[in-house]
């Protein structure tokens, strides 16, 4: 085999050509200086930086740096600007959120906007995982997006709720209960037809419904008489599943909360008044949100001074005619006063005149009963649940 001789010695390259004339040639050069200079300054900056900054592992730990600098120290220092910002931009709002009642804040729209949007991540960060993020429920967890309460709708039943928490129960019909597998399976039937609205119809599983204690607190028709356990009749389950009826069966059988039975339905929910995780002010503001995410009952607003009716001060003629004339004066007034209320004023007075007393009374009453009622229209003649 002879040995390949080198067609350019002196040239300073390496001996590798890549094609047969041998004019692809591979050299050995210096790289450029512009090159040997970035990297050269690229390595001296890489020994400042690890200096500067913390990079190099110390004793089990990084090393902070002459900088003393670490992301987590920024992102707080980042949140702590985030909230200062806020409390000087939304001093007023937090302040009414903290004075002001939670019905208060529902009818004031500006409030209520603020506190639903800022309430909005403190759900996500202590309901959704329940809940959902639109509050629309997961699997073993009631839905809050709609008007169906177990436990109330009222601003105060949802404020005491989210404050001292639930822990549902039920006992287990199964087991040690009174009920056998095979009538618990016509029982869940029942459940089942209840739902539907054709509970009439299954006059066995009302029986077992009777025997089994169901309307204690379901109620007898299964339409519970408090907010305190689950409405039968209205198709919306506290335990969704694909298989509802399974989910009947296992709920009657084994239960809600059973200690020591593996197969019981769960239903605990923490107090978050009590958990130190969110302050009052905070509490409040996820009430309202939960209060109008979920349609919640309608807060009446307290009625103005202008459309107080006078009250009737004796059974009197004179009484009852000057609270009815007070009472028309303040429905004029508000725009809202009947048209006959005057007239009926006016022939009560002749009729008082004429001598016939207790026709005038009864006329008088009457002037004033439509006073009052065109009172109370102008009351709430602007006046609109709140909603999203």
């Amino acid at each position: 085999m002879s040995k390949h001789k080198n067609p350019y010695p002196g040239e300073n390259n390496t001996g590798h050509f890549w094609d047969d004339d041998s004019d692809i040639r591979e050299l050995n050069n210096r790289p450029p200086r512009w090159y040997m200079w970035a990297l050269y300054m690229g390595t001296i900056s890489i020994i400042i930086y690890a200096f500067y900054y913390p990079s190099i592992p110390w004793f089990g730990n990084h090393n902070t740096g002459s900088a003393n600098w670490t992301q987590i120290s920024e992102m707080k220092e980042s949140v702590q600007q985030l909230e200062d910002y806020r409390q000087t931009r939304f001093a007023d709002q937090e302040k009414a959120i903290q004075e002001k009642s939670l019905e208060e804040i529902v009818l004031d729209e500006d409030l209520r906007d603020y506190a639903v949007k800022t309430a909005k991540v403190l759900f996500g960060d202590n309901c959704a995982a329940c809940h959902g993020a639109g509050g629309q429920g997961n699997v073993g967890f009631p839905v809050l997006a709609d008007d169906d309460w177990l436990y109330g709708g009222t601003l105060a039943q949802i404020n005491a709720t989210v404050t001292y928490g639930k822990k549902g129960n039920m006992p287990a019909k199964g087991m040690l209960g009174n009920l056998n597998d095979q009538e618990i399976e016509t029982l869940a039937d029942y459940v089942m037809d209840l739902s539907q609205g054709k509970g009439k119809d299954n006059v066995a599983g009302k029986a077992l419904y009777t025997k089994g204690m169901c309307m204690a607190c379901h109620g007898p028709n299964g339409k519970p008489p408090a907010p305190t356990a689950a409405n039968l009749t209205d198709g919306i389950w506290r335990f969704r599943a694909d298989d509802q009826r399974a989910s009947v069966v296992r709920t009657i059988k084994h239960g809600v909360n059973k200690i020591g039975d593996l197969n019981t339905q769960d239903a605990d929910m923490p107090a978050f008044g009590k958990s130190g995780v969110i302050n009052a002010a905070q509490l409040k503001k996820l009430v309202v949100y939960v209060h109008q995410l979920g349609g919640g009952a309608k807060v009446i607003p307290p009625t103005p001074p202008e459309f107080l009716p006078v009250a009737t001060n004796g059974s009197s003629f004179d009484a009852v005619l000057s609270a009815a004339e007070a009472n028309y004066k303040k429905a004029l007034s508000a725009k809202m006063a009947w048209r006959d209320t005057g007239a009926m004023i006016k022939e009560a007075k002749k009729l008082h005149k004429a001598g016939k007393g207790d026709a005038a009374i009864a006329l008088a009453k009457k002037a004033n009963t439509q006073a009052v009622n065109a009172l109370a229209q102008a009351a709430v003649a602007d006046f609109a649940g709140p909603r999203f």
